[in-house]
């Protein structure tokens, strides 16, 4: 969709604020992810959070940032005295389909990414979750889940299965083999859920909308 501009720190307490408002409660947790990638805003999103804990009262511990994987960021967020989780969308086992999915991975390969991520862990203490995006006869065959077992064997990190929401060029896979999948993992000693889909039926679950707009024009 290509960068537009980043965000403020303000803007991304703003949105906090504003969910508080609308539901007339403080929400209790806060993921920061979606469009764009948070940590190529890393000085904004390290205030944000910080504003986030000590003004609007959330615990950092609610707090939730998702990565693609830029590694020098991971490392420095792993340096903050800010006890948050840390969400890397790696959605492919292997450098080859990786990096057509997430150009960023040949900059910085699964390896180094799953190592910075383990890093962050020893660090913080916190639980790190790899997030899996599941397509169709690209990332769902049983040597993915395999060799996704074989990098996070002997380590907490759980693995979020995320069955792939229509959306144009890419399948999505069928229930059945998102659920062998999730048993490989199981068997070979992997924490793993498997992510319930909502909004589907209105062509509002994520990515959806945003796919939506982009055919629009």
């Amino acid at each position: 969709m290509g960068l537009v501009r980043n965000l403020t720190a303000w803007e991304i307490v703003s949105q906090v604020l504003w969910a508080a408002r609308i539901f007339a409660e403080r929400p209790t947790n806060v993921v920061l992810m979606g469009t764009g990638e948070p940590l190529a805003n890393y000085d904004n999103i390290v205030d944000a959070i910080r504003t986030i804990n000590d003004d609007v009262g959330i615990s950092a511990r609610k707090i939730t940032v998702s990565t693609v994987g830029l590694v020098p960021q991971i490392e420095r967020l792993a340096a903050e005295p800010l006890p948050i989780t840390l969400a890397l969308s790696l959605h492919a086992p292997d450098d080859e389909t990786r990096s057509a999915l997430v150009p960023i991975n040949r900059r910085w390969p699964v390896a180094e990414c799953v190592k910075a991520a383990k890093s962050f862990r020893r660090a913080h203490g916190r639980r790190v979750t790899i997030e899996y995006a599941m397509i169709d006869a690209v990332n769902d065959a049983p040597w993915q889940a395999k060799r996704l077992a074989d990098l996070v064997r002997g380590s907490d990190i759980h693995v979020n299965l995320i069955p792939l929401n229509p959306t144009p060029g890419f399948g999505v896979p069928p229930s059945p083999r998102v659920e062998a999948f999730a048993r490989e993992l199981r068997g070979l000693g992997v924490n793993v859920t498997i992510r319930d889909t909502r909004g589907r039926d209105i062509d509002a679950a994520c990515g959806q909308l945003a796919a939506e707009a982009v055919a629009r024009g």
